[in-house]
């Protein structure tokens, strides 16, 4: 296996991601200082105006999927196989899955 494919291999999901935001953001700045560099000099400008023919929306929600946000609770340990409190379950049945059960641990 070629040292690169190896690398590639060995990149982390936050790794890849963080090199690649990193990439973006050089492009979007060299495209920037691109057009402020070029001001200055004038261009024949087309006399039709420029339509959209089709269009890539991407929606973003901007949060890290549950994996990276897994957080172990300890004490958990502790209320394992024990009754819900009725203070909790109020008489009711929390969803529809639990008809069977004849317990809440």
């Amino acid at each position: 296996m070629s040292p690169t494919a190896e690398t590639i291999l060995q990149l982390s999901r936050r790794d890849f991601l963080g090199r690649s935001a990193t990439g973006l953001g050089a492009a979007a700045l060299a495209s920037l200082l691109g057009r402020e560099a070029g001001a200055g000099q004038t261009s024949a400008l087309s006399h039709a105006v420029a339509k959209a023919k089709r269009v890539i929306w991407l929606f973003q929600s901007g949060a890290p999927s549950q994996m990276d946000l897994f957080d172990y609770k300890p004490r958990l340990t502790e209320f394992h196989k024990q009754e819900l409190p009725d203070s909790i379950r109020m008489g009711q049945r929390l969803t529809g899955m639990t008809s069977g059960q004849k317990n809440f641990p």
